[in-house]
């Protein structure tokens, strides 16, 4: 039976090598950044559901192999001190010159940003994208001139603003919109106090009150699916639900990727 005994901690290792064995675990008090960092693992869309999970858990667990690396160094102290040494003092290093550049690198950033956004501002930019821009009293979205007020539009995002009379994506007006209410919902919806869009194209016909943004440009009111600007055919609302993982979306009779029926209770298949 192999030894499972944890040496580590046991009086088979001194106490000077023991308090070097502890830097191996230092990169674990750095876990709640990593974790917070990962969780951007999931914004890309068109990304495997399946891969990004892999890899989220994968970085997440590293906790686990610094400990398991921290014992093997204990056990490699009993065959060969030197080499023990190495890995601890390795981290140390590594970490001291990561911080360092870290430090540097964020003085420099700042000192760019700075020389950045006075130039944006010269130029006219408004918002945070390289978009927007008002000067000489007009409007304009990547050098494109606007038919847009400049004194009251606004920038709500990289490709939408809004002036007095009606909101905009990219230079283009979207007709109909109630300038006012006009709101970003996220990378995909934007809605007014009358209409839902979908990548600055209304949805119409909607119950409004009722109208429910899913996952995956799919959407729903209380008479009907929707994938992105269209009627998904057969699809009951009442039973529809998202499987993100896969990006499957199925109600109590049929499943459809897309938009369009892939399967049936039935198992035909009419992809």
């Amino acid at each position: 039976m192999p030894n499972l005994k944890i040496i580590a901690f046991s009086k088979e290792v001194p106490k000077k090598f023991k308090w070097i064995n502890w830097f191996i675990l230092l990169p674990i008090l750095f876990w709640p950044l990593v974790f917070f960092g990962t969780i951007f693992f999931f914004d890309d869309p068109n990304a495997n559901p399946l891969m990004v999970w892999a890899l989220f858990i994968g970085v997440n667990v590293y906790p686990l192999y610094l400990i398991i690396f921290f014992e093997l160094n204990a056990r490699l102290y009993k065959k060969v001190k030197i080499l023990a040494y190495v890995l601890p003092l390795l981290m140390i290093g590594s970490l001291s010159f990561i911080i360092v550049r870290e430090y540097v690198s964020n003085k420099q950033y700042a000192k760019d940003r700075e020389i950045e956004n006075q130039n944006r501002l010269e130029a006219g930019y408004i918002g945070n994208c390289d978009t927007y821009k008002i000067r000489d009293e007009t409007v304009s979205y990547k050098d494109s001139i606007m038919n847009a007020d400049p004194k009251s539009f606004e920038n709500l995002s990289c490709h939408y603003g809004k002036d007095k009379k009606q909101a905009y994506k990219g230079t283009e007006p979207i007709i109909g919109s109630d300038s006012e209410s006009f709101e970003i919902v996220d990378y995909q919806w934007q809605k007014d106090k009358n209409r839902y869009y979908h990548q600055g194209e209304a949805l119409e016909n909607i119950d409004y009150q009722t109208f429910e943004i899913l996952e995956l440009g799919y959407s729903k009111d209380k008479n009907a699916v929707y994938y992105k600007n269209s009627i998904v055919e057969e699809a009951d609302p009442r039973t529809f639900e998202i499987n993100r993982m896969n990006g499957i979306g199925k109600d109590g009779k049929n499943k459809f990727e897309h938009g369009k029926i892939i399967t049936t209770t039935n198992n035909v298949n009419k992809k």
